[in-house]
């Protein structure tokens, strides 16, 4: 499965050629799928792949990752390296609808993913949660929430025990178009 071995990537450490840039959409969010798209193909990274979801509504993610850094959330001691990114767009007029990043999962580097999202974000009570984040998702758990601009911004980490514990996420979703990108259930008419 493609998204698989992109996910894989993000356990590839190696030294980086040149110092990591900020992440394309954070802290301040993104406006635009193709803008978005460019300056993550820009970072450069090691390789892109694209997946087309054609049950509707059809979407198109690309992926970018790296066999290390590919970019950061902030600055300083406090930044945290992402490895993979993906941007999801609508098929048809490439809407943007969500975007998200994918760092290798530490409890001390999470805890730092939370501090930076909380600082710049309003955090949701989890009662208050969309029904799409409501139930388990097996080996996967959403550690918070939050809203600005128009989008949830999720971080998420492995589930304690789980064999395959070794990313955090952070998934900006468009509140309007929720669970579009990589939590889609259908994913038939794959292309690369």
């Amino acid at each position: 499965m493609k998204r698989g071995v992109l996910l894989l990537s993000c356990c590839l450490v190696f030294p980086s050629v040149q110092a990591a840039r900020a992440c394309p959409g954070f802290p301040a969010l993104a406006a635009s799928g193709e803008a978005l798209l460019a300056q993550v193909r820009a970072l450069p990274p090691a390789g892109i792949d694209r997946e087309v979801q054609a049950c509707a509504p059809r979407t198109v993610i690309d992926f970018a990752y790296s066999g290390g850094v590919l970019c950061r959330f902030g600055a300083g001691t406090e930044a945290v390296e992402a490895a993979t990114a993906a941007v999801t767009r609508l098929a048809d007029g490439g809407e943007l609808v969500e975007y998200l990043y994918l760092f290798p999962y530490a409890p001390d580097s999470h805890a730092r993913l939370l501090a930076l999202l909380a600082a710049r974000f309003n955090q949701v009570d989890k009662a208050a949660w969309p029904a799409f984040l409501q139930g388990a998702t097996p080996g996967k758990e959403t550690t918070a929430l939050f809203t600005h601009g128009g989008f949830y911004i999720s971080l998420g980490k492995p589930t304690e025990g789980d064999p395959a514990a070794w990313y955090s996420n952070v998934i900006f979703e468009k509140v309007d178009m929720p669970a579009l990108g990589v939590r889609k259930v259908c994913q038939e008419g794959r292309d690369g």
